[in-house]
């Protein structure tokens, strides 16, 4: 089974690890594909170009980079030039027979598909590793997080707050598309057993009642730094 699709333009080139990087974040069977380059309007379908026809150049960078991500993996499943709508709260409206989560960064994309039948929902993310600035860490973290934080070198904390942000907006990726339920960054508890290693396991314990884990807790994500980048990603089997 495939586990990764990686794309490059002449404009740019492949980090030597994000695809691998990308590729600890799933299990076999999940397509994933990245890009470095800016998507281009010329790349969308037409029933995508309506989404963006009023967006400023960087929104349509960013929506059609993460449509091309998208229709390559749906791609390894053998689904071809599929438009991919936006439901009126801008989730992407994947094939009836298929889950998926778009992610985008400055610099830095990807798509990440596999058949309903394997799992019920995934979610990707990706954010630039320290991008979080001081003052809106207690927004992001709760308490326990923060001190966890705090107990770290100081060299060490501001990629740990990233890593929570990246694991929570995971995720809420994760879920949304299943229970249509918002939740506050407060409203999960990261963990991060592993942080010793550049890959590894983040745990998530809801603070409250959430409805993904009404029926079984929650399980295990992954993360991975790689360049100036941190990824995460949450897996839901069907």
């Amino acid at each position: 089974m495939f586990r990764i699709v990686s794309t490059q333009s002449q404009f740019s080139s492949q980090p030597p690890d994000s695809a691998e990087a990308l590729s600890s974040l799933f299990p076999s069977g999940v397509a994933v594909v990245q890009r470095r380059d800016p998507g281009d309007r010329a790349d969308l379908l037409p029933a995508e170009v309506v989404y963006v026809a009023k967006a400023i150049a960087k929104r349509v960078n960013e929506f059609a980079a993460g449509r091309a991500c998208a229709r390559q993996a749906l791609a390894a499943f053998g689904v071809t030039d599929f438009a991919l709508l936006a439901a009126p709260d801008r989730q992407p409206l994947w094939p009836a027979d298929y889950v998926g989560s778009i992610t985008h960064t400055a610099g830095f994309c990807a798509a990440a598909v596999v058949p309903r039948s394997k799992f019920r929902a995934l979610g990707l993310d990706s954010e630039r590793s320290g991008a979080p600035t001081l003052d809106i860490w207690p927004t992001l973290c709760r308490a326990e997080e923060l001190a966890w934080v705090e107990s770290l070198p100081p060299a060490e904390r501001s990629a740990a707050v990233t890593l929570i942000f990246s694991a929570k907006e995971a995720v809420y990726k994760c879920q949304y598309p299943v229970t249509g339920e918002w939740l506050d960054f407060h409203d999960l508890k990261i963990e991060v057993p592993d942080w010793a290693q550049a890959r590894g396991r983040f745990l998530v314990t809801p603070t409250r009642d959430i409805k993904i884990a009404e029926r079984a807790p929650l399980p295990e994500g992954r993360y991975s730094f790689h360049e100036q980048f941190v990824s995460t990603a949450l897996c839901i089997p069907a």
